[in-house]
């Protein structure tokens, strides 16, 4: 998606949350949660905020995060939980463009796109080359369509829905074949096909390195950093430790390392290692 004001990938950040397991007290099912902001070019967090399980919920956690960090005139991916008119109105009035997930916990816009899906003609459609991988084959046909201010109802008006993209995902593996058809809304309009393959480009970039990275960085907080390991019952410990965990995986993503972990051990073994990496990072 080519921004009004600069060139750059079809998405630029992508935003999530994690909840923060060891926060999670005696008798209840929810704790603090971590919301990131995630760069896709760096794979650091941009931003990010907390929100208590117990009382609040993502959805405007990630709302606020966008208004506060200036994000709403960036290009944005969500998942399909933040498919919400108010958040995506405060996206497109803030000329940023995003592409969302769309699922059926949006009963009737999804069964109209799915509809639109099944018996009009697409606009633009690509069909990308076969990835062998794994030990199977997988083949990924896109498809876009125009969504009309009549097509949608009035509550998405604001929302700047123009575009309906589809995907399936077929895969062929010891001779069996399976397809998953997978469906995303967007404010950026397409007139010709290199619009439309910016969009499909931007739907491989969530795929491959937006909300997959998130869960990249989520599974090294967990495992790398022993995040959820770290019981605690005030809300303060938990966040703090939370922010320095960022802290330390944005630092280590400027170092292009592969093995967090084995990086950490190398610190750890040598600490003038430590303080010269530091203070090359302008952190001492």
């Amino acid at each position: 998606m080519k921004s009004k004001n600069d060139a750059g990938p079809p998405v630029r950040f992508s935003l999530d949350g994690k909840e923060l397991r060891g926060s999670i007290q005696s008798g209840h099912t929810r704790g603090e949660v971590l919301v990131s902001a995630l760069d896709h070019q760096t794979h650091q967090v941009v931003a990010q905020s907390y929100y208590s399980g117990c009382k609040e919920s993502e959805r405007p956690a990630v709302a606020q995060l966008i208004k506060d960090q200036n994000l709403a005139h960036q290009k944005l991916s969500l998942d399909a939980l933040h498919l919400i008119p108010s958040t995506l109105k405060l996206i497109h009035t803030g000329r940023g463009q995003y592409v969302v997930g769309l699922k059926p916990n949006q009963a009737h816009l999804y069964r109209s796109c799915t509809l639109k899906d099944l018996f009009e003609t697409a606009d633009y459609e690509r069909v990308d080359a076969k990835l062998k991988k794994h030990g199977r084959v997988e083949q990924r046909p896109y498809r876009s369509f125009t969504l009309s201010a009549c097509s949608v109802a009035v509550r998405w008006q604001k929302a700047g829905l123009c575009t309906l993209l589809c995907v399936v995902r077929s895969r062929t593996k010891s001779g069996v074949m399976s397809a998953e058809v997978s469906y995303y809304v967007s404010n950026q309009a397409v007139s010709n096909q290199a619009q439309a393959d910016e969009l499909f480009d931007a739907i491989w970039a969530v795929r491959r390195c937006g909300h997959w990275a998130v869960e990249v960085m989520h599974h090294k907080r967990d495992v790398s950093l022993s995040e959820d390991h770290l019981r605690t019952s005030k809300v303060a410990v938990s966040r703090m430790t939370g922010s320095l965990r960022t802290l330390v995986i944005n630092l280590l993503e400027s170092l292009k390392v592969k093995n967090m972990a084995a990086q950490l051990d190398t610190f750890a073994d040598d600490f003038t290692t430590l303080i010269r990496f530091l203070t090359q990072q302008m952190v001492l």
